[in-house]
C-alpha cells in the first residue's frame, strides 16, 4: 500500500515536471530516474529567473535614480567646468603677479642700494662742508681780529723825526675840563707854524699817507671778510641741504617700499 502511494506521488511529480518542461519548451525525453535532478535544476532555474527579474527591477529603479542624479548633477558639472577654468586663470594670474612682485622687489633692492650709496656720499660731503664751514669761521674770526688790529693801528700816530726815524705815538682818549672860557687873544701866545713850514708839511703828508694806507688795508680786509661771510653762508646752506637730504631719501625709500 505504501509502495503504491509512493509510486503514485512519484508519478504525480513526474507529470508536473513534464508539464512545466513542456510549457517552457523543453520537449526532450525525461526519465523517471532523472526526476530528482530535473526538479532541483528546475527549482534553481525558477529561483534564478525570479532573481533575474528582481535584479532587472532593481536595475531599472537604480537607472531611474541615476538618471535623476545625472539630471540634478548636470548643472553642477557645468559650474564645475567653469570653476576649473576660472581656477586655472587665477592660478596663471597669481604666477604672473608673483613674477612681477619678484621683479619689483629686485628693482627696489637695487634702488635701495643706490640710495644707500648716495646717502653715504652725501654724508661724506656733509662732513666736508662742516669741516670747511668751521675752517671759514676760523678764518672769519682771524680776519675780524685783523680788522680790529688795523683799526687800532689807524688810531696810532707815526711821527717822522728830522733824523729819519719813526716814532709811534699810541692813541689815547683825552679828557679836558674847562673851568672858564678862553681869554681873548692879545696877539701874544703860541705861534702856529704856517702851513708851508717844511716840517709840518712833512708830518701832515706822512700822516695822510699812513691814514690812506690804513684805510685801504681796512677796506681790503672788510671786503675779504664780506667774501668770507658769503662763502660761509653758502657752505651753511649747502650743509643744511645735505643734512636734509638723508631724511628725504629715507622718506622716498619708505614710500617706494
Amino acid at each position: 500500500m505504501a509502495t503504491s502511494t509512493a509510486g503514485a506521488a512519484a508519478q504525480q511529480k513526474f507529470s508536473n515536471v513534464r508539464r512545466r518542461l513542456d510549457q517552457l519548451g523543453y520537449k526532450q525525453t525525461l526519465g523517471i530516474e532523472s526526476l530528482p535532478l530535473v526538479e532541483k535544476l528546475f527549482a534553481d532555474l525558477i529561483h534564478t529567473t525570479e532573481s533575474l527579474k528582481n535584479a532587472k527591477l532593481d536595475l531599472s529603479k537604480k537607472t531611474e535614480v541615476v538618471s535623476d542624479v545625472d539630471s540634478a548633477v548636470e548643472p553642477y558639472k557645468s559650474d564645475n567646468a567653469k570653476l576649473i577654468r576660472e581656477n586655472n586663470e587665477m592660478h596663471m594670474a597669481l604666477i604672473k603677479q608673483k613674477e612681477e612682485a619678484d621683479t619689483t622687489i629686485r628693482e627696489l633692492k637695487a634702488s635701495l642700494r643706490d640710495l644707500e650709496h648716495k646717502n653715504a656720499d652725501l654724508t661724506f660731503l656733509n662732513n666736508q662742508y662742516v669741516h670747511k664751514a668751521k675752517q671759514l669761521e676760523r678764518e672769519s674770526r682771524d680776519k675780524s681780529e685783523t680788522i680790529l688790529q688795523l683799526q687800532e693801528k689807524n688810531f696810532h700816530a707815526v711821527v717822522h723825526t728830522p733824523g729819519g726815524r719813526k716814532k709811534s705815538i699810541p692813541f689815547r682818549r683825552q679828557r679836558m675840563e674847562i673851568d672858564q672860557a678862553v681869554p681873548p687873544n692879545d696877539g701874544i701866545g703860541f705861534h702856529v707854524p704856517p702851513p708851508d713850514d717844511p716840517y709840518v708839511a712833512d708830518l701832515l703828508q706822512v700822516a695822510d699817507a699812513r691814514i690812506a694806507e690804513l684805510e685801504m688795508a681796512v677796506n681790503s680786509a672788510a671786503d675779504q671778510k664780506d667774501v668770507t661771510d658769503r662763502k660761509l653762508q653758502g657752505f651753511r646752506e649747502q650743509h643744511e641741504a645735505a643734512s636734509l637730504s638723508p631724511s628725504c631719501l629715507r622718506k622716498e625709500q619708505e614710500c617706494k617700499m
